[in-house]
Formats: structure tokens, C-alpha cells, sequence
């Protein structure tokens, strides 16, 4: 039987642990969020609740092992990208860490502000599990803390967007998302489930190189994908399987793409490919995105079969 990678494995006995470790639900939070200051990987100090300027900020605690943290963090980043010119704070405090949290970042597409050695403030903030993540308003009060058991992040993000509206008020509220994207499927499986799910096989370079080396031959220099802004420097695979998965769930629905499932990223000279292979696709049968490494421009966002 395959198994999962030892160190996601770990992550995953480590977010049970802390989940284990809780009594009654919160039953040591504070009701006012204590003071602290750490510094930003850039090595400046945020000071709270002094740098939060009496305005609302959204804490959550994360380490990088830890995969329900990771489903989360994409919809922080969102939350961060719709209320920062609402005056609100958003800032993730890296706890219990054994990697590197920037390269972290760097390599899931993450852009949110990151503070750093945060792990003096698990016991004055109760924290009983991974991610812990509260809403504090403008008096320092925690007016939201993520439930133990949320049947996915997004009802934690939606659950934080409608808690910051409540504090903005009607005149400063952010509209809701009409969709959210597919959460990670790690994030929707039991740990027992993860554990036992094969590891998808390796595709050599001589398998997929071909492939990507004639489909590209078909795309145009100038080729690019109208109205879709681009994305930042893209160093990793993983990055362009998350921009991928976005904009297939957008053109095409979640449904049809968590089907596509597992993806597949392959770079050649400034181009990423990302594939879906799901129920044995050959390269090219299902989803496909084309993006430049260097600025990460759309090029291309095709469905060999789309739905009728």
C-alpha cells in the first residue's frame, strides 16, 4: 500500500493532536486579544493591538506542516486582497514551525503579511489547534474564533466576511463573493483517508516532454488570454496549479474541476503547462493552462472535451 509523504503525514497527527489536546471549545480564549510584537520576515516590527489603529484585524496562527492550515490560506488571502482598503488588518502568525514559512509562502502563491516566532502567544491566545484564527474589532474584543470542527474553509471564510461586515457597518461592508474556489481536497478527507491514498506516479520527462514541447509549437507568441490580469513571477509548480485551479473553476465550473484531479505542472523555457489527469486522461485530454513564468500571464485556458 503507498502512503502518504512522511511529513505531511506528521503535519497531519500534529493538527489531530492539537485538536485532542482541546476541553470545551475555547474554553481558555480571552475575550480581549492579548498585546504582542514580532517582526515581518523583512525584519520590521508590527506591534498590536497599536499598529491595528483601532480597526478591525484578522489573526490566524499557522504552521507550514499543518494542511488544514494550508486549505485555509487561500481564502485569507482573499479576504486580505477585498478588505485592506476597508481599513482592515490582516496578519498571519507562523507557530510551531520546523520549515521555511517565506519559502512557504513563496511557493503556494500567498502574498498576505506574515509575522514570524509567533509561538509565545499560543498560551495567552488558548490556542488549541491548527489554524486558530480570530476576528478582533477595534476595542481588542475576539468577536469571531474558528469553530474545531468547520465542515470546510470556506464556511470559516465566509463566516469572517460576514463577521467584518458587521463591524464595518453598511457603508464600508465588502459584498460577498458570488463563488468561492474548490477547497483542497487534503482539507476534505479524513486522516485515515490521506494516509492510505496512493501517492499519484511520477511522470518522467521523457513522457511528458514531447507532449508539452508540440503543444507549445501551437501557441503564439503573442497568444494571450483577454481580461485576465497577470499573476506575478511563477517559481514553482504548485503556484501554477493554484492560479490553474482558479480559473478552470471560474471558465468551467468547481465540479467539473475537482474531476480534473491530480493536476500536473511542467516548465519549459518561460512557459508553465498545467494539466488535468483525472479518470486517466492522456496529457492534453482534459483542462489545460498556459502561463508565462516570468510575469505570469494568461496565455491559454482550454478544455479539450469542455461540457455541453
Amino acid at each position: 500500500m503507498n502512503r502518504f509523504h512522511p511529513r505531511i503525514a506528521r503535519g497531519i497527527l500534529c493538527c489531530l493532536l492539537l485538536v485532542g489536546m482541546a476541553a470545551p471549545a475555547h474554553a481558555d480564549s480571552p475575550a480581549v486579544a492579548p498585546a504582542w510584537s514580532l517582526q515581518t520576515p523583512a525584519g520590521e516590527t508590527v506591534r498590536f493591538p497599536e499598529d491595528a489603529g483601532g480597526r478591525p484585524s484578522v489573526l490566524m496562527f499557522w504552521p507550514s506542516w499543518c494542511p488544514y492550515s494550508r486549505a485555509l490560506q487561500p481564502y485569507v488571502q482573499r479576504i486580505w486582497e477585498d478588505y485592506r482598503d476597508q481599513g482592515v488588518n490582516v496578519w498571519t502568525l507562523n507557530i510551531k514551525e520546523v520549515a521555511d514559512p517565506v519559502e512557504t509562502l513563496r511557493e503556494r502563491g500567498l502574498s498576505f503579511p506574515l509575522l514570524l516566532k509567533a509561538d509565545a502567544l499560543m498560551h495567552p491566545y488558548g490556542i488549541e489547534r491548527t489554524p486558530w484564527l480570530v476576528v478582533v474589532d477595534g476595542d481588542n474584543r475576539i468577536v469571531y474564533t474558528r469553530p474545531a470542527n468547520p465542515p470546510t474553509p470556506i464556511d470559516v471564510a465566509k463566516a469572517v466576511r460576514r463577521t467584518l461586515n458587521d463591524l464595518l457597518g453598511p457603508d464600508h461592508a465588502v459584498p460577498l463573493p458570488t463563488r468561492y474556489p474548490p477547497p483542497y481536497d487534503l482539507h476534505l478527507k479524513s486522516a485515515k483517508d490521506v494516509m492510505d491514498r496512493p501517492v499519484p506516479a511520477v511522470i518522467p520527462e521523457e513522457a511528458w516532454l514531447p507532449w508539452v514541447t508540440d503543444y507549445l509549437s501551437g501557441v503564439g507568441h503573442d497568444e494571450r488570454v483577454d481580461g485576465v490580469a497577470p499573476r506575478g513571477s511563477i517559481a514553482g509548480g504548485k503556484t501554477a496549479i493554484a492560479i490553474a485551479r482558479d480559473l478552470w473553476a471560474a471558465s468551467y465550473g468547481d465540479d467539473a474541476t475537482r474531476r480534473q484531479a491530480p493536476y500536473r505542472a511542467f516548465r519549459k523555457n518561460n512557459y508553465w503547462v498545467v494539466v488535468g489527469v483525472g479518470d486517466d486522461q492522456a496529457l492534453g485530454e482534459g483542462m489545460v493552462l498556459v502561463l508565462t513564468r516570468d510575469r505570469g500571464e494568461v496565455v491559454r485556458i482550454q478544455w479539450a472535451e469542455p461540457p455541453r
